[in-house]
């Protein structure tokens, strides 16, 4: 295993919560250091596209949240999250997951932005995607197991948290399957130890 690992994060990233309750579950040891994309120059020599989360070990710049969590995975000694029998069902489970935070987070990027500048229709479109992804996991997703912790399930509720963090909670409401297996979910330790930071 290499010596030194630093997990470059920021305060309220879904996809570097997931990287980080990762690494916490898998027991890997490693730097988590909180930064600002835009004044982070220091990050391009490592990721061109300047994106959080980005992994640096001593000899490897590895980045998307995918890419890392797998690259957790393979140097622990734990139980693996993508058991081989269920990996392209954990891992397309996991893309939907990453879709719906992304339209949480283009949604939020757009409402911030000037009233002036705000496009109404493409926030539409991200809410209507954001309905339709949860209704389809409410719908679709079968994976409850407590007795065994894979990694669609950290991503599904790092989706869902970040739904209820940058938008509302409305979905639960006709989610009972979803909400009922999150709420005993988020009492796990790695849930609460990585709670988004203006969350707290």
């Amino acid at each position: 295993m290499t010596n030194k690992i630093i997990l470059f994060n920021g305060p309220n990233s879904p996809f570097g919560r997931k990287s980080k309750i990762t690494s916490i579950v898998l027991e890997i040891v490693l730097e988590e250091k909180i930064i600002k994309v835009q004044e982070a120059d220091f990050l391009d020599k490592h990721n061109p596209l300047r994106k959080i989360p980005t992994l640096l070990t001593d000899d490897l710049s590895i980045i998307d949240s995918d890419n890392i969590c797998i690259y957790l995975d393979s140097i622990s000694n734990k139980k693996t999250l993508f058991p081989k029998n269920e990996y392209f069902r954990i891992i397309s489970m996991v893309s939907v997951a990453n879709g719906l935070m992304e339209s949480v987070l283009e949604r939020r990027m757009e409402v911030v932005r000037p009233a002036n500048e705000q496009s109404n229709n493409f926030i539409n479109k991200q809410e209507i995607r954001i309905a339709r992804t949860i209704k389809w996991l409410e719908d679709n997703w079968e994976n409850y197991n407590d007795n065994y912790l894979t990694m669609d399930q950290i991503a599904i509720a790092c989706a869902l948290e970040y739904t209820n963090f940058r938008l509302n909670n409305q979905w639960e409401k006709d989610s009972p399957r979803l909400i009922k297996w999150l709420e005993n979910f988020r009492q796990k330790d790695f849930m609460k130890s990585t709670v988004p930071l203006e969350a707290k």
